[in-house]
Order: C-alpha cells, then structure tokens, then sequence
C-alpha cells in the first residue's frame, strides 16, 4: 500500500437523521474549503413530457430562495468569500459546488443549504431561464460532440432513460402551460431534493468536528424522502449492438469510435480492469496498436477508455483519428485492434505487466502536483452514493490487487458481437436526420462475414504488448537546495545562449523543470515560413510520440511547441532521467527531417485542423483573432491555412535548414538538481547548440489607435453573431496593469447580470482581463441567436461607459474586490510546476526581481476609491485606452462602419501600424 497527497483514511463519514450522507476531509494544502452536493436527479429523471427539466431546474436554483430572495445572491456571496460557485446537470446526477475561503465557510454554507432546500422558483423568472437554455441550445446546435452525444440517444434502447433529449429547449418548455411547467419544476425539486437523495462532500483546512455541526445545524431540516429509483433496462437492446453507425460531421474529421458495451466494470476500485486494459489498448510506443496503424498510414491518434459510464453501465471506447487510407481500410484496422486484444488474453499470466502498470499509478499519486480538490470533491460527493465509507477511504491507495479472474472477466466483453463501430467523415451514406441538431446519420446490422473475421484475428507480428519500462526508476531522492540557487541566476551567459539555473525548496518534490526556447529569424520571416515551421514541428513530434511514450507514462513528460518568435522544447517530471531526456531531444531537434511522405500526412493533418478551427463559435473565432491583430507576430488561421497548402517539401527544407543556422537560446532549469547537475547540462547545451549567433526577437505589441475604435470583421458558419470589446492599457506600467485587474473585477457582475441576465442577450457573456505578452487590457464580449452585432456593441459600450462614469456606485464593493485581488496577486504557487512557469515568464518579461506580482498586490493594497474613480474617468473620456471592435454577423446584417474605421487586411495593417515595444 502507498498513501498519497491526499489521505482519504482520515476522512470523516456521518449520515443526518434526514438521511444525508456526509463526508468532511481535513486538509492542510490551502486555506479554503471545496463544497460539493450531489443529487440523484440527473436527466435520467426527467418526466417524458418534459425533457430537460432537470436543467431548468438546475439554473432556477440560483434565483433566489426564502433568505436570500434577490436572483443571484448566491452567487455575489461566494465571490465576496474569495470563492465561485456552479453547478451541472448529468446523466443519472445534478451537482452544486463551490469554493471559498475557509474563514468564510459559516457564513457560505448555511445559504447554500436555504439554496437547496427552499429554492423561492418564482415564476417570475421561468419566462428568462428559458431564454437561457434556449440560446446555450443554440450556442452547441453546430457543435459536433453534442450532435454526436445525440445520435448516441437515438440509437440506444429507447426505454433506457439515456435515451432522453438532456438539454431542453424554448419548444419544449413552451409546450406546456406555464403553471404546468412551474408545478412541475415544485414536484420535481420536492421528490428529489431531500435527504435520502443527496450527499454532501467537503474538503476543507477548518476542524471536522465544527464543520460537521455547522453541517448539522445548515442541511437539519432538509426534508428526508426517498431516494431515487436505480433500475434500468439495458443500455442497449440486441439489434444495437455489432451495428456500424455513419455519422457526416460538420467540421473536416474523419475518426472511427469502437465501443465496447460493458457493466458497470468501471465501478471496480481494487482491480481497476479497465484501466489496466486501456493502458494497454492505448499504448503508444514502439509495438503498439497505434504505432502499427501508424506505419500503415491509416491513423494518426488512438484514445483507448473514454466513454459514457453510469452505476451500472459503461461505455469502453477505441477511438480512432483517421486518414484517408485509414477511412478505406476500416475492416482491416477492426482487425488490428481484435489481434491487439488477442494478444493481451493471452499474456494474462504476466503478472508483472500489472504491477508495473500499478506502480505508474503509485508514483503519480505519491508525487502528486496541485490536487484538484473541487473536482474531487464533486466526485466523491458522488461516490458516497455508491460505495461504502470503509471503500471510499482506499480509494487512494494504491493497491498492487492482481486478480487474473477479474481480468479475464472484463477482457470478455471485449467481442466482436458486443461492438458498435461509428464512422464519422465526410460523405458517408446516411438515411435518417436525428432531433434537434439535424445531423445525419444511418445505423445497420455488421456484416456477418466481418465478425466472423473478428472472431478469429489474424497474428500480426508487428503488434506487440509494451516491454518493461526503462524510465521506471526506484531512486526519487532530494537534493538539498543551497541559498544562493533560490532564486534564478545565470549559469551560462553569452550573446546568445543563457542558462538560468535555481532550486527548490518550497515542495520537496523529486522533480523539476526544464525549459529551452529557440528565437529562430527564420521561422518567421514570412507566412510560408511560419507554415513550414507548423509542419515540420507537428512531423517532429509525431516521430518521437512512440519512441519517448515510456518516458512520459513513467511521469517524464514533454512538449515541443510554437511560439510568436520560433519554438520551445519543455520537460517536467521527475528530475533523476530528465537532462538525459531533454539531451536526446534536443539531438532529435537538430538532426530530424521528415521524409516526403511524413511531410505529405502531416501537412494534409495540419491542414485539416486549421480548417475545423476556422468552425469554432464565433466567440472564439474572435478572441483568436484578438491575438493575431496585438500580436506583431502572431497569424491567422484562415491565412496559416493559405500558407500550409502552398508549402512545399522543398521550402520546408529550406526553412529549417535556415532556422538552425541561426538562432537566440534561453534555457531555465529548476527543481530538484544540484549545481554541479546543471552546469554539466549547460556545458551539454553549449556543445549542442553550435549555430547559436542570432540575437533574442521582439514580442511587440500593436498599439492601437486611441480616440476612435478601430472595426475588424470575423466572417463565421456559425448564425449566432458576437462582438468583443478590447480595450487596451496605454503601458505596461504597474498602475495601468492594476487598474485594468481593479476595474475589470469591478465590471465583471454587473455586465453579465445586466446583459446575461436581465437583457436576455445571449448565452455567452462576459468579461476578461486580457494581455498580450504582459500588456494589459480588458476584453468585453457576448455572442447572440438574436441581436445583431450593432445592438449588442450598442448595449455593450452604453453599459461600460455609463458605469465607468457613474463608478462611484461601486465604492461600496471596493474592499471586497481589493481583497479577492490581493489573494490572487499573493497566492502562493500550487505545484513545482506552477512556480517554474511562473519563474519563466518572469525572466521572458525581464523581471529579475521575480516580484511583479508582489509590487501590484503592494500598488493594489494602497489604492483608494478616488483612484479608481479618476483612472475610470479617463478611460470614460475614451482619450486614453486603445479600442478595437471584432465582430461576427452570423445571419445577421453586418455593422455600419465608414472604411477608414475598418481593419480589412491584416498584413499592411501589421506593416504600418505602431507597437508596443
């Protein structure tokens, strides 16, 4: 047995005399408290008439309750507590939960309970939330996992509750008389929301005995009940299974999902077969399922594990990205995968392979970074209904269980005759449209012929299961920090290599990380050099993905990656392997060249998701977009797309060949290294990078034109129409920086309450402190079904202008937001890894001092009222702050802007305009 970070064996367990099941764990990782109740009162539970009323339900739970009437207040409390606060409608569960402050967790709990037990479900309000579900419907109608997740529902057991439409929409809704559907949403809330039926989960730094009696003296009253019923028919009936389903997406993909269909073998905390099995399945290394197909040219990734689960049921998913060749050769890679598993029954005996594998689960929970502990509280809230307090506190611990019967029980579902294969390209038949989403699909009977092959794979000796691990190692010891390396300093200083180097002493951690980033001229030169550069590190990294797979699975990971000024090359992980793993790598960087048909398959990917981000919603059209026009060099997907079909193998080798001829080198290494270690890597480096004779390359930033806004146009798919408001800071000074945090926080409530909430002006509202390489600005947006981008930029500016001059309104919230902000600015760094990324974007922005942060916590702290009161009147006298409008019509009519105001081509605009420097 192995204990981990968090050690669920001290946890207490109670159960109120209403039924309510509770757990409190004590923690000592941070001084806040995670909240989370879970209710068995998913979709699963909707009434036939009514599908989606759990989500309504869900969303009339914020507007008020007996204590708290005003919409919202919930809300608005947590977030004074230094906290936020959300919920989700699932299949067989809805979950509330939030985070705050522990000091606060007196004041935040006993509301949270008045929330759940005495909801006020004005009727009133029912007419607004529907609005609401009925633009975040319409948000995801192009979406196509959700169109996708509902041909899943039409083609399961029609009895079985997955079957249900989750969502809702205005249709239904509206289909019933009003004080219909609020007398349902009243029984609803009063069959399910009581105590039997829901469990409470908090993780929190305060004393479990005075949690548990405010717990007591908050959910007491809660109504006890009855819980919910469990029983289902099956999943899917006979005809359903050993089917192939067409499905024509909307983006480009082409992908083929085998489902298993299996009981609820998930549920297994001992054994853990499934996750043995897709360790396996989803190998990526030298032998593996996916190296092989690989090599044939008929897929590009492989996902092995996902899938829908309940209580009782699960979905175990083979997931195939595929090419064009591989969309041809479906039978044959269906017969891959069968050969695959094949071999996995019969090597059940080699016992070692679990261990193994049971070891990989020790280390990554016993050096576990940053737990996120409002996700597990919301799956252990969950968990309560299902297993014991006794199960619950083993549920991390590793325990090394192999149980051969148990493995070989599991690996039996795994039949040709218990599949369903779902082919999702372009251009396959189809013959019917599901509800809602209008996306075409056709289901029919396997061949007999092909399961029959199935059922008897053939031997593939190129297929085969993963070899001992030679990264797995039994020597994790610390090395002790010296003073003089706390900070970063610099171990090798030229022209045109740096090394910095410090050490830890915060975490105690056996690992590290290990930055290396190239400013390459070259790389950049042009729109053909940038695409040259996308596909040659997409080649790169898919040539090292099988042969460095062991590394990562053995918790030595990296990542090789673009940036405005050339690429970086980032390890993380344990530290005793990891400079001999970033040496190779940086070999493999110098001396890789991919051959011309591994140019023409990476191009043709790149190509393809270029394309599907050219179909993302507008929203996120235009926030992309944001970055292109204030990033000197930064370029656009829909001109990157231009560029990567025009390069040629040729001019990829030119570029690169250019590239690493010259170029600038930055390296940071930090964690749990001795000085001694990471001289001898700088020596390493400084061997290696030979061509290094180039200077490091501007991050510039656009200024933009003060006075009048500047409008760019987005053309999307999408129908819905989006507008964001950038308005950015006139420096970078600190005063500029804490000024648009302060008034950005200030905003941000009462823009989405008045334009979300009370306006009905779309799904997708909100506000954002956004800068670009350290500049600061704010970002404004909403994305509408049913305004067109001139009212909304209207309501926007006449809401943002009118509160900046009217700003003293929020005197009163001001020492709330100072304090939320302060404990941002001095939060301390959650893991090794935050604190070495933090570090690291300090030396990018020359911060040596590394206290940027505490200097705006110290500006903040001394900032009064009328400060902000004065900068805000500036910002309203719109001399001051730059201004740029993106917009996206969707079916709307486009805005009327003169064209002297208009960004129209993005290339003469970054040669002429001025930056930022």
């Amino acid at each position: 047995m192995l204990t981990t970070t968090l050690n669920l064996e001290n946890a207490c367990f109670h159960t109120l005399p209403n039924g309510l099941r509770v757990m409190i764990y004590q923690h000592d990782l941070s001084p806040a408290t995670s909240v989370s109740m879970s209710v068995r009162a998913g979709h699963f539970y909707d009434p036939q008439e009514c599908e989606g009323l759990s989500h309504l339900l869900e969303h009339m739970m914020f507007l008020g309750s007996r204590h708290l009437p005003k919409a919202n207040s919930i809300n608005d409390m947590v977030e004074s507590a230094g906290g936020a606060i959300n919920a989700w409608t699932g299949t067989e569960f809805a979950n509330y939960h939030f985070h705050c402050r522990s000091t606060e967790i007196k004041r935040i709990l006993p509301a949270f309970a008045d929330m759940m037990r005495l909801p006020l479900l004005d009727p009133d309000t029912l007419n607004k939330e529907i609005n609401a579900i009925e633009a975040e419907f319409q948000f995801k109608i192009k979406d196509d996992l959700r169109r996708l997740y509902q041909i899943h529902k039409e083609t399961a057991n029609p009895l079985h509750p997955f079957s249900k439409f989750s969502v809702g929409n205005a249709d239904i809704f509206r289909s019933l008389p009003e004080c219909e559907l609020h007398a349902a949403l009243q029984q609803y809330h009063a069959q399910y929301y009581v105590g039997a039926n829901m469990c409470l989960a908090i993780f929190t730094s305060e004393n479990v005995d005075d949690v548990l009696e405010l717990v007591s003296q908050s959910f007491g009253a809660l109504k006890a009940g009855e819980e919910a019923n469990t029983e289902w028919p099956a999943l899917y009936t006979p005809e359903q299974l050993a089917v192939e389903i067409n499905i024509v997406p909307l983006q480009t993909a082409r992908r083929m999902i085998v489902t298993f269909a299996l009981p609820g073998l998930h549920q297994d905390f001992r054994t853990k077969p499934l996750n043995y099995l897709s360790h396996l399945i989803g190998d990526e290394g030298e032998g593996s399922l996916l190296a092989y197909l690989k090599n044939k040219n008929w897929v590009t990734n492989l996902i092995a594990g996902s899938g829908i689960e309940g209580e009782d049921f699960k979905d175990f998913n083979v997931s195939f990205q595929l090419t064009e060749q591989g969309l041809a050769n479906r039978d044959h890679i269906l017969q891959a995968l069968f050969s695959f598993i094949a071999l996995i029954s019969n090597a059940m005996d080699e016992k070692w392979r679990y261990q193994e594998k049971a070891h990989l689960g020790a280390l990554a929970y016993q050096y576990e970074d940053n737990p996120k502990l409002q996700n597990i509280v919301c799956d252990y809230s969950q968990h309560l209904f299902s297993f014991s307090s006794d199960d619950i506190k083993l549920f991390r611990i590793v325990i090394d269980s192999f149980d051969k019967e148990v493995l070989e029980n599991a690996l039996s579902y795994f039949r040709p005759d218990n599949i369903r294969v779902k082919m999702i390209a372009p251009e396959l038949a189809t013959d019917t449209v599901c509800r809602f989403y209008n996306a075409k699909y056709q289901m029919r009977p396997l061949s007999q012929t092909l399961l029959s092959q199935l059922c008897h794979p053939e031997n593939i000796p190129e297929l085969q299961l993963p070899p001992p691990n030679p990264y797995l190692g039994d020597d994790y010891h610390l090395t002790i920090p010296q003073a003089e390396n706390l900070t970063p300093r610099l171990l090798l200083d030229s022209d045109y290599t740096k090394l910095w180097f410090a050490q830890d002493d915060t975490f105690h951690s056996p690992k590290g990380d290990l930055y290396v980033s190239f400013d390459t001229p070259a790389f950049s030169d042009d729109l053909l050099a940038v695409a040259a550069k996308r596909i040659w590190l997409a080649a790169l990294n898919d040539y090292l993905q099988a042969k460095y797979y062991r590394a990562e699975i053995a918790g030595l990971h990296y990542r090789i990656y673009g940036h405005q000024a050339g690429f970086s090359l980032h390890t993380r992980g344990f530290s005793n392997h990891q400079p001999k793993l970033a040496g190779q790598l940086l070999e493999t960087i110098y001396e890789f060249i991919p051959d011309q048909q591994h140019f023409d398959r990476l191009k043709a990917m790149q190509i393809q998701s270029l394309e599907n981000a050219l179909m993302n919603k507008p929203t996120n059209r235009l926030f992309s977009r944001l970055s292109v026009i204030v990033q000197k060099n930064t370029q656009a997907p829909v001109d990157l797309l231009k560029a990567v079909k025009e390069c040629t193998y040729q001019h990829m080798r030119e570029c690169l060949d250019n590239a690493l001829k010259g170029y600038y080198v930055e390296c940071f290494m930090h964690g749990n290294w001795s000085e001694d270690e990471a001289q001898s890597f700088a020596e390493k480096l400084q061997q290696q990078c030979t061509n290094a004779n180039a200077g490091p390359m501007s991050r510039a930033v656009t200024a933009l034109p003060v006075g009048d806004a500047l409008y760019h146009e987005v053309t999307c798919e999408h129908e819905d129409a989006a507008v964001v408001l950038y308005l950015q800071a006139p420096s970078n000074s600190l005063i500029d920086t804490a000024m648009c945090m302060v008034l950005e926080q200030m905003l941000a409530a009462p823009f989405f309450n008045v334009l979300r909430t009370e306006k009905q002006l779309g799904y997708v509202v909100g506000t954002g402190y956004v800068p670009h390489n350290q500049h600061p600005g704010m970002a404004f947006y909403i994305q509408s079904p049913s305004h067109a981008p001139e009212a909304l930029l209207k309501e926007m500016t006449s809401f943002l202008f009118e509160q900046l001059n009217e700003i003293d309104f929020y005197r009163f919230y001001w020492s709330t937001i100072q304090k939320n902000l302060l404990k941002q600015l001095e939060e301390r760094d959650l893991s090794l890894s935050m604190k070495s990324q933090r570090l690291w974007v300090c030396l990018g922005t020359q911060d040596l001092a590394f206290d940027r942060n505490a200097k705006l916590a110290d500006l903040i702290s001394r900032t009064s009222f009328q400060d902000i009161q004065a900068y805000a009147n500036k910002i309203a006298e719109r001399n001051v702050f730059g201004e740029l409008v993106l917009f996206a019509s969707g079916k709307f009519p486009s805005m009327d802007v003169s064209d002297d105001k208009k960004l129209k081509d993005l290339a003469l605009f970054k040669k002429t305009t001025q930056y930022f420097q």
